[in-house]
């Protein structure tokens, strides 16, 4: 055998395991960026998946490394129980609580930020039992958002790719501006319209595509792209280059569940404040997810209607976007100890200070801005949530995420241990 045909056998495993994990329909797509998993009614809970031996903390990485990284992930999406991200929920929810936002308001933001991956969250506790109010404490479902849901372009809403407008061009993901229309124009079109809040006027539009606006990009226009008569947007998701998965969907309204597209939005969470938290869920996943992929989605391109060709492409078949890089990057998130990390990997510590920056903006635009809310941002963050996330085992860290909530004098998000004189 030579030793070019073991090689040519793993990228074929790869490729089969991660085919499992893309096609599936968006209601089995589980736990695939998890880190908290849990295996059955009742289970403890347990991190989704840990650092396989075989593989360091800094790349370049091997084939077998990448293959172990996404084995482990394409197991952990097949868990019953299910399981969440405590950046997207718990993060989230502390970072809400610490700007001004109530302990409701927190909780309806983070859960709708989690349920931009899983489609419904409904919270659960260390001992994987739903919490006794969880029927409450449910979203509406938002399957139309889920990141294995490509005709809706719910993939878009993940891997969310910027547009370059000269050659050479190289974005900084892993910073990305949200305001910058021009280029990134998904980030851009959500937080007008998590900003706008219920019953305005701005749309939400797949891909964040709307028609030209008075300053010219194609993010903050008053309609979707092509209004009446939709344009294809079309394009491809590498499994491992040059083998990719094509995907398809079309300009207008976002579809949000089933036959719900986003001019029902609102009414469809439940309106009024609940409507205005869920919108800025979605955005802050959105942002973080920018973050997240940055190494594959600053290589990816877009492509917009011109000279006679009506339709959008979206090319995520670089090589920074392989599924197994894909899975050891998401490992990396959590459970590691982030310093040892290459700096591009460091995407945690990257997220988690521009999703709370963006809170301190939304806390002021509502009025319920805490006034030390920017100088507790290294208490919050870097003496708080940076190192409860790098515990390697779940339910230290969520114990010690919990922890951070209680430091700052209000109760953890619901199914976390309970503050010291509150049990």
């Amino acid at each position: 055998m030579t030793a070019a045909r073991p090689v040519a056998l793993m990228v074929s495993a790869v490729i089969l395991a991660v085919s499992a994990v893309l096609v599936v329909t968006p209601g089995e797509a589980g736990a695939f960026a998890e880190d908290v998993c849990y295996s059955a009614r009742g289970s403890k809970a347990d991190s989704c998946a840990s650092l396989p031996k075989i593989c360091p903390l800094t790349e370049p990485t091997s084939p077998a490394c990448r293959t172990a990284a996404l084995a482990l992930l394409t197991v952990a999406a097949a868990r019953p129980g299910g399981g969440r991200s405590l950046v997207h929920s718990d993060s989230t929810y502390v970072m809400a609580r610490a700007v001004g936002f109530s302990s409701d308001d927190a909780y309806w933001i983070a859960a709708y930020d989690e349920a931009t991956d899983l489609g419904s969250f409904s919270p659960k506790g260390t001992d994987g039992k739903p919490v006794p109010n969880s029927a409450a404490l449910t979203t509406s479902d938002i399957g139309g958002l889920v990141r294995t849901n490509f005709n809706t372009g719910g993939l878009l809403f993940h891997f969310v790719a910027t547009f370059k407008d000269q050659p050479n061009q190289t974005p900084d993901g892993l910073h990305p501006n949200p305001r910058d229309a021009q280029h990134e124009i998904l980030l851009t079109h959500l937080r007008r319209w998590a900003m706008a809040g219920p019953g305005s006027n701005a749309p939400l539009c797949t891909g964040g595509f709307t028609t030209p606006s008075a300053s010219g990009d194609i993010a903050t226009g008053d309609t979707c792209f092509g209004g009446p008569n939709p344009v294809p947007i079309r394009g491809v998701i590498a499994v491992e280059a040059p083998a990719a998965i094509p995907f398809a969907t079309s300009t207008g309204l976002q579809i949000i569940s089933g036959k719900v597209r986003s001019d029902q939005f609102d009414s469809w969470v439940g309106g009024g404040q609940r409507a205005a938290d869920a919108r800025v869920g979605i955005y802050l996943h959105v942002l973080a997810d920018r973050i997240s992929h940055h190494r594959c989605t600053d290589a990816a391109q877009i492509v917009i209607p011109a000279h006679g060709d009506e339709r959008f492409r979206e090319d995520l078949d670089n090589p920074e976007c392989d599924q197994g890089l894909h899975a050891l990057r998401h490992i990396y998130e959590t459970g590691v100890p982030f310093a040892q990390l290459d700096a591009a990997d460091r995407t945690t510590e990257a997220a988690l200070p521009q999703v709370y920056d963006e809170l301190v903006e939304f806390a002021r635009a509502r009025g319920v801005l805490n006034l030390q809310a920017v100088a507790l941002r290294p208490t919050v963050i870097d003496r708080g949530l940076i190192p409860a996330l790098e515990y390697p085992d779940a339910v230290a860290r969520i114990t010690a995420v919990a922890a951070v909530a209680c430091r700052l004098g209000f109760e953890p998000f619901p199914g976390e241990p309970a503050c010291a004189g509150q049990r």
